[in-house]
């Protein structure tokens, strides 16, 4: 099981990011494993050696931000990025992303049948460990997102989440 120490050795061999990022991903990383300890880091760990922050093209990233799993970049869009804008929730919710990535997605949104859903609960679990000072980019896919977790608890959400098993969601809706 990856320990809190080993994504600090994967970070401070990370060549991309400058050491005051480190320290803001570290500080994150630690808030998610403090409140989800159940969840491993091993995917995360691996892609922190390797992860580069880029700025994104404002006609590619849809809102402030976007982690892309096959690249493992988290690109930022500067022009969208406003005073209104809680940058601590922006990367925590990327940092969510990245640890729930697989292959070309993230959380339980294959092949991007369920972007809306993934985006949704990604915010959702941003705003229950970081909060949201500022603007709520994603406000129906969180309503979208709280509705599904009702109707089949969160426990079950969570798990097809940060475990890629949409499959568990469908068949409990079926």
């Amino acid at each position: 099981m990856v320990e809190l120490e080993d994504i600090k050795t994967s970070l401070d061999s990370n060549p991309y990011l400058s050491s005051d990022i480190k320290d803001c991903i570290m500080e994150l990383i630690t808030i998610f494993n403090n409140r989800f300890k159940d969840v491993p880091l091993n995917n995360a760990c691996e892609r922190l050696k390797t992860l580069k922050i880029v700025k994104g093209s404002k006609f590619l990233v849809k809102k402030s931000s976007s982690y892309n799993p096959i690249t493992n970049e988290i690109q930022i869009s500067l022009s969208k990025i406003t005073n209104d804008i809680d940058c601590k929730h922006i990367l925590m919710r990327e940092l969510l992303n990245l640890i729930s990535a697989k292959d070309n997605f993230t959380g339980f949104n294959v092949d991007n049948l369920y972007e809306a859903l993934n985006i949704g609960y990604t915010e959702i679990l941003a705003n229950l460990l970081v909060g949201n000072e500022d603007n709520v980019e994603y406000e129906d896919e969180i309503v979208e997102a709280n509705l599904f977790a009702s109707l089949i608890g969160s426990d079950l959400i969570k798990d097809a989440y940060f475990n890629n098993k949409i499959d568990n969601i469908i068949n409990v809706l079926s």
